[in-house]
């Protein structure tokens, strides 16, 4: 049996992830038999729209890593923005110009919304990698061509940048097509990573790592575990509406004891010639009377719980890579950690997907935590090849 849009009994020959896009997307078109993409940008607009675009940076490793191979096996690849907009679409010339008889050009609208199913539109919905063979679609229009597609994500947010599509016959679905989209991704979003933010602000990275670190770029500069605490600190009273710390409150959170002033001031004093000593700091420097930063920085920590806040579980999983400082043991640091462990963990278990809670239940401080284990199999399907692996975590 093969699923017809205008018979709703036959969807269920349908993956889930599809049948569901199915479902969307029969709100959206009221004809699949006729939709096509539209086309949003001319070539003006177009022109301008990638000159701005962060992903026209990381142009070169999708090119040598997808690219060129999809061209010898007569694929294409697009890759698109966040609202599933393709912005540049290369490969195989004859493949080329069969896709732009179904709008399968730079500047069309490839989201669920506009052309029901495809690769890019799942994959920008879901939020995860995707295969879509041709009837699968869920226009006509579309069904000459199958396809693979995975979101890609700004590393410095977690917020979606766009999509990476590889669309031709059988072989764009091949068993090592989405190992490879998904490969060339994450050589894309390390790239990503060493160039300045969207912020432009210096990144303070301490999530999961002993070796923090602050920079810009390329430059970054390895902090020891007493400056990386003094700038946690600053950095998360600053984005939470504080106005800094006077010095025996500051040491207080650092020692655990009342009378380490004059230790902290000489850790001040280093803290300050090393920020103003080395381009990684982008001008950030330490005010006194309270302890302040004189700027932002793009905390990692405070991203996620900014997420968290938000509603964005998802992209709170994208950043945090583990525990706040993990090596630190300052009364301060250490309420932090628990705020954020225990803010992330509330909002997996009120409200995550079974996604979100199995991505939870990787991270080293939740592999054992039984009551997420026992929400994500009541969460998960019947079926899933994951339910195993998580009742051999259960203790006996």
């Amino acid at each position: 049996m093969k699923a017809v849009p205008d018979q709703p009994q036959t969807w269920a020959v349908l993956k889930p992830v599809l049948r569901e896009s199915w479902h969307r997307s029969a709100q959206f078109l009221s004809n699949p038999d006729s939709a096509l993409a539209p086309v949003e940008l001319d070539d003006a607009a177009l022109q301008d729209y990638r000159s701005q675009h962060p992903l026209r940076q990381v142009l070169p490793i999708f090119e040598k890593l997808l690219v060129q191979s999809a061209a010898e096996a007569g694929l294409i690849v697009a890759i698109g923005d966040a609202e599933g907009r393709l912005l540049w679409v290369d490969g195989d010339r004859q493949a080329l110009r069969t896709a732009e008889a179904s709008a399968f050009q730079p500047g069309a609208l490839w989201s669920e919304e506009a052309i029901g199913t495809s690769a890019p539109g799942v994959a920008l919905t879901t939020g995860r990698g995707v295969q879509v063979h041709q009837d699968e679609h869920f226009a006509y229009s579309a069904h000459q061509f199958s396809c693979t597609a995975a979101p890609i994500r700004n590393p410095h947010t977690g917020g979606l940048l766009g999509v990476v599509d590889l669309t031709g016959d059988e072989k764009a679905v091949s068993t090592h097509s989405l190992p490879l989209v998904q490969a060339a991704i994450s050589a894309a979003e390390a790239e990503l990573k060493v160039l300045p933010a969207a912020t432009g602000l210096p990144q303070l990275t301490t999530l999961g790592t002993l070796r923090p670190q602050l920079g810009v770029a390329a430059m970054r500069e390895t902090l020891s575990l007493r400056h990386a605490e003094i700038l946690t600190l600053l950095s998360w009273d600053a984005a939470t509406g504080g106005r800094g710390h006077r010095a025996g409150e500051l040491a207080e959170m650092l020692f655990g004891q009342l009378g380490h002033e004059v230790s902290l001031r000489a850790e001040i004093v280093r803290l300050r010639k090393l920020l103003r000593g080395t381009a990684a700091s982008a001008g950030v420097d330490l005010e006194s009377r309270p302890y302040r930063l004189s700027s932002p920085v793009d905390h990692d920590a405070v991203t996620v719980l900014t997420a968290l806040i938000a509603g964005d579980r998802a992209a709170a999983l994208d950043i945090y890579g583990g525990m706040l400082l993990p090596g630190s043991e300052a009364p301060g640091i250490l309420e932090l950690r628990r705020h954020l462990s225990a803010t992330l963990r509330e909002s997996i278990l009120a409200d995550g997907t079974a996604e979100e809670l199995c991505r939870y239940l990787q991270l080293p401080e939740a592999a054992h935590d039984e009551h997420v284990i026992y929400t994500a199999l009541r969460v998960l399907p019947s079926d899933s090849p994951r339910r195993a692996g998580l009742v051999a975590r259960m203790q006996p």
